[in-house]
């Protein structure tokens, strides 16, 4: 199903951290998709690990670190006074997964506004979140269908919507357990290894390069600590000053989940509210 593929595009789209598109959730600051991916149908777009409390825990040569890394991450996209000066999103490209190619057009905007759609010839699934309410729209053999989503699928795609990074102003907002956990080397070139705990998505490790201090690997457990998933943040290339991943990848083992290319991206295309809101048709 072309829903079944939408959030692990969303995530994983998101350029390394999704400020988690993720997704997610992102390769910016904002949106990580880094750590949330789905299968099923429209759950598959949604998938909710337990919350889990934060606890602040780590020696102090360990937070002195983390400061330092956090810092060099922010640092990356100009400082909070840059990197808060971008309150909107547009990414387009293309995603194949399962043989399959399918083109993607996601937008985010500050703080909780998201719209995502997912097409190839036959079919068009678009879903959205106004910062209250989310929604779903499929349309297949010219026959459309809309429906809101209930409170837990909502729930996920608040998740996916949130457009700041969890390693963006960490420090000053605490609402994450973040801790460091090694220096080490990833495909020769060294990385620092972070554990990010969110309440809505469990454990994440973020790699992220010593040098350019982009994120280059994200790793998703599940509940049992066995390693669910693996998105890699690839060919990073400067938009309006911003680097962005344009190519993301999701692995499970020695297995190729989905490939997504990123062919272009606006900076503060000026989204309006309305865009996000459940279409009548």
């Amino acid at each position: 199903m072309i829903s079944g593929v939408i959030l692990q595009t969303v995530d994983a789209l998101l350029l390394a951290d999704n400020l988690s598109f993720v997704i997610v959730a992102n390769s910016l600051p904002f949106g990580d998709s880094g750590c949330m991916t789905c299968y099923m149908p429209l759950r598959s777009l949604l998938v909710v690990l337990l919350s889990c409390l934060p606890v602040w825990s780590f020696a102090q040569s360990d937070s002195y670190a983390l400061q330092r890394i956090l810092q060099r991450y922010t640092e990356a996209y100009g400082g909070f006074r840059d990197a808060d000066a971008l309150s909107s999103l547009s990414v387009e490209g293309t995603i194949e997964q399962n043989g399959q190619s399918f083109d993607f057009l996601m937008r985010k905007k500050r703080p909780y506004s998201f719209r995502y759609r997912l097409s190839n010839e036959w079919s068009r699934v678009v879903t959205g979140y106004n910062g209250k309410e989310a929604w779903l729209r499929s349309e297949s053999q010219g026959q459309a269908t809309i429906r809101e989503l209930d409170e837990e699928e909502t729930r996920d795609l608040r998740v996916l919507a949130r457009f700041d990074s969890p390693l963006f102003r960490a420090l000053e907002e605490g609402d994450d357990d973040i801790s460091f956990l090694e220096r080490s080397t990833l495909n020769d070139r060294s990385v620092y290894v972070l554990a990010v705990e969110q309440r809505e998505r469990g454990l994440c490790h973020y790699f992220v390069d010593v040098i350019t201090a982009h994120v280059v690997r994200v790793d998703q457990f599940d509940l049992s600590g066995e390693l669910q998933l693996q998105i890699l943040y690839r060919d990073y290339r400067e938009v309006d000053g911003f680097p962005f991943a344009h190519e993301i990848e999701t692995r499970l083992g020695d297995e190729r989940l989905s490939l997504a290319k990123v062919d272009e991206i606006e900076v503060n295309p000026g989204l309006l509210s309305f865009y996000f809101e459940k279409p009548i048709h």
